[in-house]
Order: C-alpha cells, then structure tokens, then sequence
C-alpha cells in the first residue's frame, strides 16, 4: 500500500526561503534538460499527468509538481518544484477552486517562479457548467440571514466525461504551443479518448448488476465517480481532508449507514491510518440489531501517487482497479 503524507498543511504557501529558490540559478540542474527543445509541460497533480502525458507522447516534455503530497494538502514549494516552474511552456492546473482558491496557489508560484513565459491552462474552466456537482459547504446554517455560496466539488477527473473533456483541452494547448506536431497530438488524443470510452463502458458493465449502490466515501472525493457508474455517495466521513470529524458527525454517519443499510465504506490508499472510517466500521458491525457487515472497499482518487508511477497508464489503470474493488465488495 502506498503510505502518503496528507498531513494538513496550508496549501502551497511560499516561504520567504522558498522565494529566495524561485531565482534562477546557473549552478543548479535543469530539469527540463532532457526536453531537447520540445514543449515543457507541468501539471499539479497525478491524474492530469497521466491525461497530458497521453497527448503529448514523445512530442512534449510531461512533469508534474506534486506526486506523494496531493493538491489538498501540500505545504511549502520545494526549490526543485519552484525551478520546474520556472522552465516550464505551460502549467495544467485542475482548478474549480483546487489549486486556484483564495489561498492564491498559482499566484505565488507564479511570482516565486519568475518564469517570463508563464501560462496556465486551467482545464475545470473548460467544463460544461451543467456537468459540475455542488461542493461541500462550511457555512454555518444556524445563523440566518447571511448570503453564501455553495462551492464546487473540484473532482471532476474521476468522471470520464469531464477527463475527456480535460484532455481535448490539453491538445488543442499542444496544438497552439507546437503546430509541427499537431497531427500527432490529435491521433494520440482520439486513440485515448477511445480507451476511456471503454474504461467507461466496462465500469458499468462491472457495476450494474449490483443491487448495493449506496457507499460511503472517505473524503468527499467520489461524487463524479458515483455519478458516471451508476453509484449513491452517502456523504464523506471527513468534511476537511486530513482532519477527522467530532463525535457527532461520526454517530450521524453511522445512523445514515443504519438507516440505508450501507455495508461499504470506500477508504483511500492515501490516509493509511482509517482511525474514524473504523470507528464507523466497527460500530455497524457492532449493531444490537440488524448488524450491518461493513466492509471497507479501497478505492484511490488519483490525487497523488509514487513518483515511479507516474505516466500515460496510471489513469486508467487506477479506475479499472477502483471499479474492480467495488465490483467485488458491492452485492
């Protein structure tokens, strides 16, 4: 299993050394020295590193700014993170208030960065507004009166619609960035959409049978997912990755599973330590009547992944093992 470190931290927040690292440096290595005058393409995280890198073959130069921290929870910019930055022809970002909230992410890189050629493709911005599901909500409705707005669930790459979507994006960026090599970006692109097509048509193949459809998610990631294979999400255990909930939280979880008899809590290699999704597990099991026989279904949101992981396969090769996880733990 992999062990991630989803310690919460503010996300990306520069220090004043890390700012210091954004200034280039003529003794430190290059790392797009290999690219070989081929377009230099970063991205924020695992999943859309695996969606560019099926575009760009050996066309462009894929990197991504985050492997085993996720896009949730990274803490300051590492010097080599700030000079990938700095090289790069085009940054991918998921947006939909992921890497692009108030917290000013992709402003201080950018700043820290000092790349002169700086330009971010956010691919959420390219999505249908119809196709974008409502976010959770932190305000607090017990006080009336106060206007505020719902956000928005930022997952939408677990949904092969919206992933498509993501990578025609990310081609026709190719296409403007390198036109020589336009032809070869839109065979790649057609051949890959093709794949997901299927990924989507064997998960629900895979899952219609089931008469279980409800689940309960670990994080409130599985939304998009839920939604393309026929899935009910029955709400997250934790509101706030990496930040476990109250008492009262956990014992309205458990009564919602109790009264929808949900056996399956999806939890994610990424919190290796389930402390509240057993806790909720083990009180199902624990019932004085009608105990529920829970089990947990692990089940990766491809926020992040071991660096040697990374590339064109990691995609689909995670949602095939998601829906084949569900598959068997679902009835």
């Amino acid at each position: 299993m992999r062990r991630r470190d989803f310690l919460w931290t503010a996300p990306l927040a520069l220090s004043p050394l890390a700012f210091l690292a954004g200034c280039p440096n003529k003794n430190a290595s290059d790392p797009w020295a290999a690219s070989a005058g081929k377009p230099k393409i970063l991205v924020s995280f695992a999943a859309l590193h695996s969606l560019a890198a099926n575009v760009a073959g050996e066309d462009a130069q894929v990197k991504c700014l985050l492997t085993t921290t996720g896009p949730h929870t990274h803490g300051d910019a590492t010097p080599e993170q700030i000079k990938l930055a700095h090289g790069c022809d085009l940054l991918v970002i998921n947006g939909l208030l992921m890497e692009d909230g108030a917290d000013g992410f992709v402003n201080r890189l950018e700043k820290s960065a000092a790349n002169p050629k700086w330009k971010v493709l956010n691919v959420g911005s390219k999505l249908n507004e119809d196709w974008l599901r409502e976010g959770v909500c932190h305000h607090d409705h017990s006080k009336p009166g106060e206007d505020h707005e719902h956000g928005i669930d930022p997952h939408a790459w677990l949904s092969v619609r919206c992933a498509k979507k993501m990578v025609e994006s990310i081609r026709d960026e190719l296409k403007l960035l390198d036109p020589s090599h336009a032809e070869g970006y839109d065979n790649r692109t057609a051949a890959y959409l093709k794949k997901l097509d299927q990924l989507e048509a064997d998960g629900k193949a895979m899952l219609a049978p089931k008469e279980e459809k409800w689940i309960l998610s670990f994080h409130e990631s599985l939304g998009y997912f839920g939604e393309t294979y026929g899935l009910k999400i029955a709400g997250s255990i934790q509101v706030d990755p990496g930040r476990e909930p109250s008492n009262d939280t956990l014992q309205k979880i458990i009564k919602n599973c109790q009264r929808r008899k949900i056996r399956v809590i999806a939890v994610e290699p990424q919190f290796p330590s389930h402390t509240s999704a057993q806790v909720v597990l083990n009180a199902l099991r624990g019932l004085k009547e009608d105990p529920i026989d829970a089990v947990f279904a692990e089940v990766d949101p491809l926020e992040t992944c071991d660096e040697a992981d990374l590339g064109p396969l990691l995609y689909e090769s995670v949602m095939r093992k998601n829906l084949a996880v569900l598959a068997k733990a679902l009835r």
